[in-house]
């Protein structure tokens, strides 16, 4: 999985050109509707699509560049004055486009692993680092649980929100159960003897014939990618000056829908 996912952010940063781009986001994309199904990316779906929505607003906003002029402000308005072209839109859309994929690939991790998983997997000389990773994982999905059941407990006893100083009675009981979390965490890896002795597992996680089959094809992937690139059948893309259709070479293409082969292999994981 984390040669997958390596892969499919490596090729995402690699190329300028969004057509690869857009691939390597629908493999991701797939891979995980089929592995786990849309129920539980509903959340992740919403956050990328806010994400990819504020990076091609900024950009467009921002960046003052390019032929085609959509319209234009006065330059007398501060920040906003200017141009605004076709082609910062279109550079924010890929943009958009290599953000929405590093978050599908890298999000395999917490929706088709466990946390513990991710521990096991690395070497027992990182075991301290798997544990703090694994305790990170579950860090921001706790805390917008206290969030919501905090919020939620005061409603019923009246509350409302009133402004940004009302906000203090949710989000303090919220740091306070958090920090209590954390302390009881500690106290429960203390008591385990947590790093008194070297990791122990019930079973060393191994690779089956389908994991090998996905690192070699993410393999092939970015092999074939690079040499693409550098044989010039991977054209890079730029929206500036002027706005032109990105070029798509099947050597390139063909080494990117490689990264397709986990909706054949993998089973579905609920």
């Amino acid at each position: 999985m984390a040669a997958w996912s390596g892969a499919c952010i490596f090729i995402a940063l690699f190329t300028t050109n969004p057509a690869y781009r857009a691939l390597v986001l629908a493999a991701a994309f797939t891979t995980l509707a089929a592995s786990v199904g849309l129920a539980r990316m509903r959340r992740m779906l919403v956050g990328a699509a806010l994400i990819a929505t504020v990076d091609v607003l900024l950009n467009f906003v921002s960046a003052h560049l390019g032929r085609t002029v959509l319209f234009a402000l006065p330059d007398a308005v501060p920040a906003l004055g200017g141009p605004y072209t076709l082609e910062a839109l279109a550079f924010g859309v890929s943009n958009a486009l290599t953000i929405a994929a590093a978050i599908f690939a890298a999000a395999s991790f917490s929706l088709l692993l466990e946390s513990h998983d991710v521990m096991d997997a690395l070497p027992n000389v990182l075991s301290r680092t798997g544990t703090a990773i694994a305790a990170s994982l579950n860090l921001v999905p706790s805390i917008v649980a206290s969030f919501a059941e905090v919020s939620e407990a005061q409603r019923f006893r009246g509350w409302r929100p009133r402004g940004p100083r009302s906000w203090a009675e949710v989000i303090v009981p919220v740091v306070l159960t958090s920090a209590e979390s954390s302390i009881q965490l500690a106290e429960s890896m203390e008591a385990r003897g947590f790093a008194s002795a070297p990791r122990t597992s019930y079973e060393r996680p191994r690779l089956d014939r389908s994991g090998w089959l996905v690192v070699a094809m993410s393999g092939l992937a970015v092999a074939g990618f690079v040499a693409a690139h550098a044989a010039g059948w991977a054209a890079d893309w730029d929206a500036y000056p002027s706005l032109v259709a990105p070029r798509v070479d099947l050597p390139a293409a063909a080494s990117c829908l490689l990264l397709f082969a986990p909706v054949v292999v993998w089973r579905r994981r609920v």
